[in-house]
């Protein structure tokens, strides 16, 4: 990898209340996020977090019932500025929870307003026994000019053992999903 080239690791997290094994129980950080921290981690990458203007409801259930929504009337949340210049990277990273068996709305909103024509996609997903659902259709689809490249899914309820996944999915050093500059 060339110096000054530093992947990127987008991700849209959810905090507050989650699905551990079925239990509802609170988390001060989502589980898509501990999987970002681990993959920027091994391959030594910038953080960009996707956050919605309208605060996703703590309750989970509220949240589910917001998503629904979302997808049922294709509504694309507002999301806060994004920082990172996209145009020299060749990897993008890009996690989301599951939510009714597909991508977050706030996924489909930053695809719509960052050009990844010509990069590599690497999605990685939090779940409860979903896997990817549709989402990896969902991003080629919305990605037909990217190449969408094999992912990671990670049960939320095993995330805090997910580093060891991420160790498997991208090497030791991650030296199978970097920049090739």
């Amino acid at each position: 990898m060339e110096m000054g080239n530093v992947p990127v690791v987008v991700y849209f997290s959810h905090n507050g209340e989650t699905l551990l094994d079925g239990k509802h129980q609170q988390v001060s950080f989502g589980n898509t996020e501990v999987v970002a921290k681990a993959i920027a981690q091994v391959v030594d990458g910038e953080l960009v977090q996707l956050i919605p203007k309208q605060a996703y409801p703590v309750d989970y259930q509220a949240t589910l019932a917001r998503a629904k929504q979302e997808m049922k009337f294709e509504q694309s949340p507002e999301i806060g500025s994004i920082k990172h210049d996209f145009q020299n990277e060749d990897v993008i990273y890009l996690g989301y929870p599951i939510w009714w068996g597909a991508l977050p709305m706030v996924i489909q909103t930053f695809l719509q307003q960052v050009d990844l024509r010509g990069k590599s996609v690497y999605p990685f997903c939090t779940h409860e026994g979903s896997g990817f659902g549709r989402s990896f259709q969902e991003l080629q689809e919305l990605l037909p000019e990217s190449d969408v490249q094999k992912g990671l899914a990670v049960r939320g309820s095993r995330v805090t053992c997910a580093q060891c996944a991420v160790n498997n999915w991208l090497g030791k050093k991650g030296e199978k999903y970097v920049s090739k500059r």
